[in-house]
């Protein structure tokens, strides 16, 4: 149709004939004569397309362009967007790939992305190209976020009705039963709280749009009724309120409550987390799920959806979070199947996406995918490794069930500290090596500093294809909106390689940002990201095109093959650093000329298992210090088949290759000849580095095939070479500072210059100042923006573990500076790189000075309290003004398991084909939190580790008593505190391997519960050993020239006593500086641990768990006595006495004994003045007083009439016996919830029949209870001298010898008196509520109240429940809220919270009573949640 094109390339206008043209150019389908911008290489043309025919035609189209250059040359505007750039292909070669191959576009091809999971309703992920197929054919959360326990199985009622675990009753219309197909028609019920299945921000979103739609309107009217209601009550009542008589307190109280409880529910709104009843059972096909969105059981307007492997379903749970489902194990796991991030879907929409228009279109638009979610949303989207040993497992299944996984994406990963084994990485390798799916990994974004690839793709086998990320200048433009182009580079931070061991961890670059689509939650079409995670993707896609040609043309390939095709075919960038881009920018199309040129290759099906050293290591890396002579190195090599154990013997045998050997530089030597069969042969190879100059060296040696050396080298063995600079050190301080043939000694950057210096840290250094400055003359203010990391790799620890990254303003005015940590004798690596944005040349002058303070004796940092006095042994690298601080901060508890239990995990989801089944070991540890705290915790097994763990998982969940998940961690939790309020909390951890007898040997793992202190402990230090001891002048600061001794003194019990630490600490941890220079002391710190004293042994536990013995120190001892909380208990206090956080024995309150103080006396040695028998009689009435409560109350009875017979002024029986009556007859409820209940049973006993009879018979009960209860109350109160025990209160001081002795016996009597009036009032309060008389009574009610707070204040423990029952009495619900929510600080029940929901119901605040409900649902699970 076409005869000429007209190209307009960098100002030069070249006509050619098509027929002319041998190199390829992208011609994609455009508007007639319009301009369009295509790619060649990574060069910007714009291509007009003209017909050759008619006069008309070249005239109409003159004309045109002739317009349009007039209009764009007076408006500006240009006309046509570059679409094109936003998902960027062109660079790689994906636009010709597709011109050239159509049908090559990923059809047959599946891709399994392993991320945050993938939206099917996202825009481009519906349907494959013919707009009928799902893209997305699986989708399976991994994680178990989503998994809901569905072990319980109900029958529902004749009328379809059974409750939920909410509590709510679910009913099943006859549709919904028809199709159920269980045999008994048995429905399984779980309860699922939806919070961790979507982004904390979207969570926050969905929240705020709830809070807008059903919240603010309701609570806005009732906060401004509130605050009406209390201006009209101080109009009514001028003055100070203290001064008001007590019942218009009482009643400006109640007000105050009222507002301060709605302003308290407005302030807990957005944390509410909503949790949902869930229904399945199976039908026809598979399993119908039911959630009830409704939350009020109404299940013919709840969520309906079935499995998505069948159905392909999603159902939107509400207007921003879409969902699918999976069951297992026969219906007793249902996995909801959520999105914990946007990531996922994105990284899906660059392989994948398939558009209406091609421009935006992913790499491989017609390939399918599988969502495997891999991240966490329990851990803010971490990776786990039962995640990531899932997703693996589903893999091998689909491909061993014939639907075949081509390629996995893998755009996460951490840092591990080594890489040459882990038990993640082993099933990565069988995936690939056994299964021939293609892995590709994102390298990281940690660069722009050496050694910084991820894990993966860094794994034991360079088995996988790591991938760096670049940009290019049509991505600056359509993506960033950059006011001018820059040549085309790699991002300043993507991660650079060598792998620590010397591997090659890049293997490619591509393209690292996207505007793409990204989940319905997030109220965006797409969204701009970039990173190494935008890159993998976009070479997943190419893969996927490749594997596509491949199979329509029926040429057998292997990863193996595609990765070496990749390698050399990409385009080596000379001007872009080596480190980050591999072998160069990924080039799809001559890719697939290689694997088709090189179809027959012997090796196609083979990988070289390369190895250097002792250490297995996939490289040479030489950074260890100053190189003066050769090192020589073996070198293993060994071909492996792919699917070793199943290939053919023949081929094994038959297999050789011959092959040449070239190093790429002269430093490097190995033998130039290699003659390899099916087996291991070895090499020797020297590295000679005396002649390197300072800095960083590559080379590597290639291995090619004699006999067709045009297909590439087959392995390579890299080489990577540090010599440092080492500087001199003097009386002044090392400096360094680049060379440079500049008068002003600056180095010039350009955007993305990355300049690397490799210093050797001298010794005794412990931190460093980097000082720059730009010299530009003509910058004034404007400021050059550059990325500085520095790096020193430590053995067996991440490039993580010491370096420093910070973006740095730097101008010509003002030096700019900053300092980091530094370990003496190891390299560190100065990276400064120019922004990759960040316009314009610049000249930077920079000087990096080194100083240092250290503690140079062994355990320096870890002091023991039993051995004393503490040394420091300070040095410092020149004279250095020394200033020492030590602060204390955390105190860490050492849990040892209660239980631990190894057992089988799923049959279905937990099996590693072929039946290799994983376990778990679930260890159980108990913590009691004396006090609020901010706690963390970790496993010191199995801390830091994942990739590289020997066990491939390991996550502990936190829960209350009520089973309700405060925390969840894994293997990097040290670092995140969670507040815990006063009580016992269970830590549950769960360990996870194939091999049983592994999991065996950790049976006693512990777990550190590290509490963060209240108060930093500063420890003081002394320059004389003397002055230590005997706590003399304290030494503050001076300046160290060489040696300084330092002592320490053990921390004095009485100041750990007063520091209130929690039960069992076995340290303190906290940091120790020295530097007086304040950048010194921010970034050269050192972690400090105080080993305190062992637990003094102890006969008895104090609650505190572990199941070990309570005992601690003295500070630990008195983390647990009471003294800043209630009035602690007398000594005797019967072990059946109760309080009121314990409502089960009902409204009851503390009881105390009135046994004499002495009471501990030994056995046989009579009191003073007291005979044996006198001392026999106490002995057994105070016995027979503890069984009254405890036995039945038939026996209780008994016991009572016989203490009451012998000792007729005992009160304490009457209170006792109280006890039993409320524990066996009364149900523990509150006034709200009793009034539930009488008005219930009263309409129940009008109704005939048995049913009436009984609710007669039990109301009979509770009324004959509640009068003998007012009976045993008015002997305690008619006994007791109310006047005399106010008289006594009254003295304000008491001069008598035996004052002590007289209080107590007060205090006992007082105790007696409150409890007996709050009992009686609470019973005549119950009993008035059963007639239907309650403001009949109020007038009795009242003064028994004022009676109450003559002897203790409302709030207080002991009167607290009859308060409530007051407040109730009076209608004053505010009141009412602010007593229970008292008693939620001591135990928090379901009761409790029932109570508040029937208050907020009570004022009318639907909305309150709502968000409490669901509240109440989410802190009170029927079970510990599944892992």
């Amino acid at each position: 149709m076409f005869g000429k094109i007209r190209v307009v390339h960098n100002h030069l206008r070249l006509y050619k004939k098509l027929e002319l043209l041998r190199g390829r150019l992208t011609l994609p389908i455009v508007s007639f004569c319009k301009p369009y911008v295509a790619y060649m290489g990574t060069d910007r043309s714009v291509v007009i397309i003209t017909q050759p025919a008619t006069k008309e035609s070249s005239e109409y189209c003159n004309n045109k362009i002739s317009q349009s250059r007039s209009r764009m040359a007076t408006s500006g505007i240009v006309e046509s967007f570059p679409t094109g750039a936003l998902v960027p292909k062109a660079e790689t070669g994906v636009l010709n790939f597709l011109q050239k191959y159509p049908d090559y576009d990923g059809r047959d091809v599946t891709i399994a992305i392993f991320d945050s999971g993938v939206d099917p309703r996202a825009t481009g992920l519906e349907t494959l190209c013919d707009g009928k197929s799902v893209k997305v054919i699986e989708r399976y959360d991994c994680s178990g976020c989503g998994d809901v326990d569905m072990r319980k199985k109900v029958t529902p009622d004749d009328k379809g009705c059974l409750k939920g675990l909410s509590g709510n009753t679910l009913k099943l219309s006859p549709e919904l039963l028809a199709l159920n197909t269980d045999p008994e028609k048995a429905v399984r019920v779980g309860l699922k709280s939806f919070s961790d299945l979507v982004p904390p921000k979207v969570r926050n979103n969905i929240a705020l749009q709830a809070k807008l739609k059903n919240w603010d309107q309701p609570h806005k009217t009732a906060t401004a009724n509130a605050s009406r209601k209390i201006a009209e009550f101080e109009s009514q009542n001028p003055g100070e309120a203290s001064k008001l008589p007590w019942d218009k307190k009482i009643v400006k109280d109640n007000l105050d409550y009222e507002l301060d409880m709605l302003n308290s529910y407005e302030k807990l709104y957005t944390d509410i987390k909503i949790s949902y009843d869930c229904l399945l059972f199976p039908i026809d096909k598979g399993w119908l799920a039911i959630i009830d969105t409704t939350e009020q059981g109404d299940l013919e307007r709840a969520l309906r959806i079935s499995e998505y492997s069948l159905t392909h379903e999603t159902r939107n749970v509400d207007d921003f979070l879409s969902i699918s489902i999976n069951v297992h194990d026969e219906g007793n796991v249902l996995e909801i199947v959520g999105m914990c991030s946007p990531h996922g879907t994105h990284v899906a929409s660059i392989a994948s996406g398939n558009h209406s228009s091609r421009d935006v279109d992913g790499v491989a638009p017609n390939a399918k995918i599988v969502s495997m979610t891999i991240g966490d949303g329990r851990l803010g989207s971490m990776e786990t490794g039962t995640a990531l040993v899932r997703a693996m497992t589903k893999v091998m299944e689909l491909c061993r069930d014939g639907l075949r996984i081509d390629v996995i994406n893998m755009s996460y990963g951490e840092h591990a500290n080594w890489s040459n084994s882990g038990r993640i990485g082993e099933l990565m390798n069988e995936v690939v090596n056994k299964y021939g799916v293609v892995w590709v990994a994102s390298a990281g974004n940690h660069g722009p500093a050496l050694c910084t690839v991820g894990t993966p793709p860094d794994i034991s086998q360079p088995s996988l294809i790591g991938v760096g990320a670049y940009v290019s200048p049509q991505m600056m433009e359509a993506e960033y909106a950059m006011r001018e182009k820059l040549p085309g580079n790699v991002y300043t931070w993507t991660s650079r390689d060598p792998c620590i061991d010397g591997g090659q961890g890049v293997t490619v670059c591509a393209p690292g940002g996207a505007i793409a689509s990204v989940p319905q939650f997030t109220m965006s079409k797409s969204q701009l990201m970039n990173g190494t995670s935008m890159a993998a993707p976009h070479v997943a896609g190419a893969v996927a095109l490749l594997i596509s040609g491949l199979k329509q043309q029926n040429i057998e390939y292997s990863p193996y093959s595609i990765k070496r095709a990749l390698s050399v075919t990409a385009t080596k960038l000379g001007y872009v650093d080596p480190f980050a881009q591999g072998h160069g920018l990924l080039n799809v199309e001559k890719a697939f000329e290689h694997l088709t040129e090189h179809r027959e290759s012997k090796d196609n099906l083979l990988r070289f298992a390369v190895r250097v050293g002792a250490n297995q290591d996939k490289g040479i890396h030489l950074r260890q210090g100053v190189l003066q002579k050769c090192i020589d190195y073996n070198v293993t090599v060994e071909p492996v088949f792919f699917n070793d154990k199943e290939a053919e013997p023949k081929d094994k045998f038959n297999f050789n290759v011959r092959l040449n050997l070239i190093s790429s530089a002269t430093w490097v030597q190995c033998g130039a000849f290699l003659d390899l069969s099916y087996g291991i042969r070895s090499l020797g190879v020297r590295v000679d580095p005396t002649g390197l100059e300072p800095g960083v060296h590559t080379a590597v040696i290639r291995a090619f095939d004699t006999e067709c050396v045009q297909k590439g080298s087959l392995f390579e063995i890299p080489v990577t070479v540090v010599q440092p600079h080492v500087l001199e050190c003097g009386q002044n301080s090392p400096v360094f500072e680049p060379a440079s043939n500049k008068g002003d000694r600056s180095v010039e950057f350009q955007p993305n210059t990355i300049q690397r210096d490799f210093i050797m840290v001298p010794d005794k250094a412990t931190w460093a100042e980097l000082r720059m400055r730009v010299t530009d003359p003509n910058r004034g203010k404007d400021v050059g923006k550059f990325f500085v990391h520095t790096n020193q790799l430590l053995p067996k620890q991440s490039c993580r573990k010491l370096e420093t990254m910070k973006i740095v303003a730097v101008g010509s005015e003002v030096e700019s500076t900053m300092s980091f940590k530094v370990k003496a004798g190891k390299i560190l690596e100065l990276c400064i790189a120019k922004y990759w944005s960040n316009y314009g040349q610049s000249h930077l002058t920079y000087s990096l000075q080194f100083r240092g303070l250290d503690a140079q004796n062994p355990n320096a940092y870890v002091m023991h309290a039993g051995k004393g006095i503490h040394k420091l042994e300070i040095e410092s690298l020149v004279s250095e003004e020394l200033q020492p601080q030590l602060q204390l901060k955390n105190a860490a508890v050492v849990l040892r398991p209660s239980e631990a239990k190894v057992s089988p995990l799923s049959a279905t989801r937990d099996v590693i084909p072929d039946g290799r089944q994983v376990y778990q070991n679930l260890l159980v540890y108990n913590l009691n939190v004396a006090k609020p705290a901010e706690v963390a915790f970790y496993a010191p097994m199995f801390n830091d580790l994942l990739y590289e763990s020997e066990f491939e998982s390991q996550m502990w969940m936190l829960y209350d008593t009520n089973k309700a998940l405060l925390a969840t961690g894994d293997a990097h939790s040290h670092t995140f505190y969670t507040k815990l309020e006063k009580g016992e909390y269970t830590v549950r951890l769960q360990v996870r391997h194939e091999k049983r007898e592994l999991l065996d040997k950790i049976a006693e793992a512990t777990l550190v519960a590290a509490f963060k202190l209240a108060n930093v402990m500063s420890l003081d230090f002394y320059e004389n050993y003397n002055q230590c001891v005997v706590g003399g002048r304290k030494f503050t600061s001076a300046i160290v020239r060489s040696t300084r001794l330092l002592y320490i003194a053990p921390i004095a019990q009485e100041r750990l006593n007063k520091a209130n630490l929690p039960a069992q600490c076995a340290w303190l941890s906290g940091n120790l500086v020295f530097p007086q220079d304040e950048a010194g002391r921010r970034v050269a710190s050192y972690p400090f641990n105080y080993i305190l004293n062992p637990a003094e042994k102890k006969t008895h536990t104090n609650g505190s768990g572990n199941g070990s013995s309570s005992g601690g120190t003295a500070a630990a001892a008195s983390a647990t006595n009471p003294t800043n909380s209630a009035k602690p208990k007398a000594p005797a206090s019967p072990p059946g006495a109760t309080s009121v956080s314990n409502p089960a024995a009902g409204d009851g309150l503390n009881v105390q004994s009135d046994a004499p103080p002495e009471s501990g006396a030994a056995v046989g040695s009579p009191k003073k003045g007291k005979s044996n028998a006198d001392e026999y009689a106490e002995s057994l009435r105070d016995f027979q007083c503890s069984q009254i409560s405890k036995c039945e109350l038939e026996i209780g009875e008994k016991i009572y009439n016989e203490v009451v017979a012998a000792h007729p002024k005992h009160l304490q029986a009457n209170l006792l016996l109280i006890q039993n009556i409320e524990s066996t007859n009364l149900k523990a409820q509150f006034p709200l919830g009793f009034a539930n209940f009488a008005n219930a049973s009263n309409c129940a006993g009008q109704e005939a029949g048995e049913g009436g009879e009984k609710q007669k018979e039990d109301q009979k009960k509770v009324r004959s209870s509640l009068e003998r209860i007012v009976k045993l109350a008015d002997k305690v109160v008619v006994e007791t001298d109310a006047d005399a025990l106010l008289s006594y209160y009254g003295l304000k001081n008491d001069t008598r010898a035996d004052a002590a002795k007289i209080k107590t016996n007060m205090d006992k009597q007082k105790n007696s008196l409150v409890e007996a009036l709050s009992k009686k009032g609470i019973a005549l309060a119950k009993l008035a509520v059963l007639d239907g008389k309650l403001k009949d009574r109020l007038g009795e009610i009242n003064d028994l109240y004022t009676e109450v707070i003559k002897f203790v204040d409302a709030n207080d423990s002991k009167g607290i429940q009859f308060s409530l029952w007051h407040a109730y009495a009076n209608d004053h619900y505010g009141r009412m809220y602010k007593y229970v929510i008292k008693m939620l600080e001591e135990k928090r029940t379901r009761e409790h919270f029932e109570e508040l929901a029937a208050i907020n119901g009570a004022l009318g605040h639907e909305h309150i009573r709502t968000a409490i409900n669901r509240m109440t649902v989410t802190a009170f699970p029927s079970s510990f949640r599944l892992f």
